[in-house]
């Protein structure tokens, strides 16, 4: 019988957060003994206004906390725990402790391009920061990823020429207005998350991203994992994950150019399509999952060798 890690997991509890991809990564391993918590908001998500997600995805944690507290000591939380924790891992979107857990912590921050990590930056044990152009000396870089069992290709009929699903910021309205102007049709949605996220991306050929603050989102590695042509505005740290423009996406620093691409992308399949290609093994060639990046925090704090 092999001794399990003993993980407390903690994160801002929506039914959907990149800390779920971490969390789905743990819980797929058995070499970990998972208890999880949070500020627990249900099935209910603040997007648009605020969206109820489907009850197939069903959101649960084993210690729910109140969606108003953010910030806890962990005294508060140690006397709850079940056993004595290995290891702590928060994955923070605005949600992390005031004092430091009683044990090895490693914290994650997923949103260093809008939210200050300075406190738990002076805690942590090792603190993974996802932005490598919002890192500080000291941080170690975590990029965001795919998951292997939800990013993947699906066979889908094609009804659209790209896609965008996610917030709708003022450029990215610009963005998709216009090029339904020139007749490329796109498929222009928000709040759908996992099985459906992958099922409505499949429906168009092209990938469009444009990340609003230099960060290399998530969205990247999806689009890139589920076989689309990613075209994405030009940002710092492309280069530091290994994407090569041309060869991995179609790169664009302007509104015209940014049509352009998505035309270009239309009128030359075969040269769209062999970039979609590469993008697509690179990213699993250079294993870019969150299994991969739950490996990497384990091997770097000295709990799995």
């Amino acid at each position: 019988e092999m001794d399990k890690i003993k993980i407390v997991f903690s994160y801002l509890a929506y039914p959907f957060t990149i800390a779920n991809y971490f969390r789905r990564a743990l819980e797929r391993r058995d070499d970990v003994e998972l208890f999880t918590l949070g500020a627990f908001t249900n099935q209910f998500i603040p997007w648009n206004g605020g969206m109820q997600i489907p009850m197939k995805y069903l959101n649960q944690v084993d210690l729910p906390l109140a969606p108003s507290i953010l910030n806890i000591p962990w005294g508060m939380i140690e006397p709850q725990l079940p056993w004595k924790p290995d290891l702590s891992i928060t994955v923070d979107a605005g949600w992390n402790y005031t004092t430091k857990p009683n044990c090895l912590h490693a914290h994650v921050a997923t949103d260093p391009h809008v939210l200050n990590y300075d406190r738990p930056r002076k805690y942590a044990d090792y603190f993974f920061n996802m932005q490598k152009c919002y890192s500080k000396p000291g941080d170690i870089y975590l990029p965001y990823a795919f998951d292997s069992h939800c990013h993947k290709p699906e066979e889908q009929r094609k009804e659209y020429d790209a896609c965008l699903i996610g917030l709708h910021y003022a450029n990215r309205d610009e963005w998709v207005r216009r090029l339904r102007e020139k007749g490329i049709s796109v498929n222009y949605r928000i709040g759908d998350i996992y099985d459906e996220y992958r099922k409505e991306n499949c429906r168009a050929t092209i990938g469009l991203n444009w990340s609003s603050l230099e960060d290399v989102n998530a969205r990247v590695f999806e689009i890139m994992a589920m076989g689309l042509v990613p075209v994405i505005n030009r940002l710092p740290d492309l280069d530091a994950v290994g994407f090569v423009e041309n060869v991995h996406y179609l790169g664009f620093s302007d509104m015209d150019e940014a049509v352009k691409k998505v035309i270009w992308a239309k009128e030359n399949p075969d040269d769209s399509n062999r970039i979609a290609r590469n993008a697509q093994c690179k990213v699993h060639e250079d294993n870019m999952t969150y299994d991969h990046r739950v490996e990497t925090i384990l091997k770097t704090v000295g709990q799995y060798d």
